[in-house]
């Protein structure tokens, strides 16, 4: 009987200790701090020319974009930041909503001076870049979505929805390993790509509730309004290319092509990759971005 109350009890111990870890800001990948009104974020600024904004994805950094970011930097000013609670950006105990993350970017490209921008989203930075455009529709020259969801519907592995239930989440977390964390990311990429150890250490750093709470803060963004309709209504709608991962397991193409309902837009399929083209494929992904470009 002991035992019996016991277990519950160590278990909502745990969920307090590590829903209440926190991290501060610290420079990593070539970035620099900058300090916005929500935190201090992790900002990388590469090349001279017209302004292009890389927003990474869940559970990922700005060295996501690593492959493409240098190509990209020939001729532009690319900004790339670590979302709140991802990379060395800080991690609160609270204020993941997509708002909150749109606003942290505001902020960077307000103390770079930087007004008309083209913004580049993967999967969730998808839904923070049209966050972005939805405060200030002006602001956005171009938008380019990489494997963003257009609507509620994601797949995710038994394992990870696991890692997302309260009190069980917690409780995996105290035994993450290199291979789970590995098998928990494979579904973000097409089969048998090797997922690279610096991914790993990217998610092994996330804080369990930034982990948690960005997850579920984009679901609720795209629960309450899909991101394919919060485009379509903004004046103006900025000209849209919708790139999807032909293999993503995590996003299907055909939600992907509701993009094309969006007025202008286009959406482009890439054979053989899954759900992060820009590091399966570099060559294609770029050929698609600057063939979009002006």
């Amino acid at each position: 009987m002991v035992l019996l109350l016991f277990i519950p009890a160590l278990v909502l111990a745990n969920m307090v200790w590590v829903d209440g870890v926190t991290c501060t800001a610290a420079p990593r990948d070539g970035g620099r701090l900058v300090a916005t009104p929500r935190i201090e974020a992790n900002v990388r600024v590469e090349g001279e020319g017209p302004p292009l904004v890389l927003i990474h994805g869940f559970a990922a950094s700005l060295g996501w974009w690593d492959q493409i970011a240098p190509d990209l930097a020939k001729d532009h000013t690319v900004v790339r930041l670590d979302l709140i609670g991802h990379g060395g950006s800080a991690a609160p105990a609270a204020g993941y909503t997509i708002e909150d993350q749109a606003q942290v970017v505001a902020s960077v490209l307000d103390s770079l001076k930087l007004d008309r921008v083209t913004v580049i989203g993967h999967s969730m930075g998808g839904e923070v870049a049209t966050a972005l455009a939805e405060a200030n529709p002006a602001r956005i020259a171009r938008l380019i979505l990489i494997d963003s969801p257009a609507e509620a519907d994601t797949d995710f592995t038994i394992l990870t929805e696991l890692y997302l239930t309260r009190g069980i989440g917690e409780l995996l977390s105290q035994f993450q390993s290199d291979r789970a964390i590995r098998d928990g990311l494979a579904q973000g990429f097409a089969p048998g790509f090797p997922v690279p150890q610096r991914f790993v250490d990217d998610l092994r750093q996330l804080t369990y509730t930034a982990f948690r709470a960005a997850h579920d803060a984009s679901v609720a963004y795209r629960s309450a309004t899909p991101t394919y309709e919060r485009l379509a209504v903004l004046d103006p709608v900025p000209p849209l290319l919708a790139i999807a991962g032909a293999e993503d397991a995590i996003v299907p193409v055909a939600t992907a092509k509701l993009f094309a309902q969006v007025p202008g837009a286009r959406v482009e399929v890439i054979e053989g990759v899954g759900h992060t083209p820009m590091v399966e494929a570099p060559e294609k992904t770029l050929a698609l971005i600057r063939g979009f470009l002006p």
